[in-house]
């Protein structure tokens, strides 16, 4: 996959400010580069993926995922709980940004997130548990 062209991330209305604050935080970055910004601050960075058109947002979701499963996301409680939040929403209300193939990585990842709740050091009483939030997940799987 290459990085998504300026033709690939559309026409961005003007009012539209989310949408232009992911054009302008992400148009132009690489995997790599993506996955850095995850890193310096996945609670920030995650929002603006929901905001991308399907091209852009397949080519970035991965990165999110790639940073979440590492060994550099240990104690993000943020980055974690807004990964999956971020998968509950998009299949709540936006599931035609996604492919198959990203849908399937998604939720892959999501099932690892919620197993690890302890390596986020995610607070139950703060973020809730991160295992009734991937059931949520599932039951909006289930029902397609």
């Amino acid at each position: 996959m290459k990085i998504p062209t300026r033709s690939d991330w559309g026409v961005i209305e003007k009012n539209n400010l989310d949408a232009e604050c992911a054009f302008r935080q992400f148009s132009g970055k690489s995997l790599n580069e993506a996955e850095m910004m995850f890193r310096n601050n996945a609670l920030y960075y995650q929002e603006d993926l929901i905001s991308m058109p399907p091209v852009a947002f397949n080519f970035y979701a991965p990165a999110f995922a790639r940073y979440i499963l590492s060994d550099n996301a240990e104690a993000d409680s943020d980055g974690a709980s807004s990964f999956l939040h971020m998968v509950l929403e998009l299949l709540q209300s936006n599931r035609s940004l996604t492919t198959t193939k990203t849908e399937k990585m998604l939720l892959a990842s999501a099932q690892i997130v919620a197993s690890k709740q302890e390596f986020y050091a995610a607070d139950t009483d703060i973020y809730g548990d991160f295992s009734e939030l991937y059931k949520q997940i599932m039951r909006l799987t289930a029902r397609t």
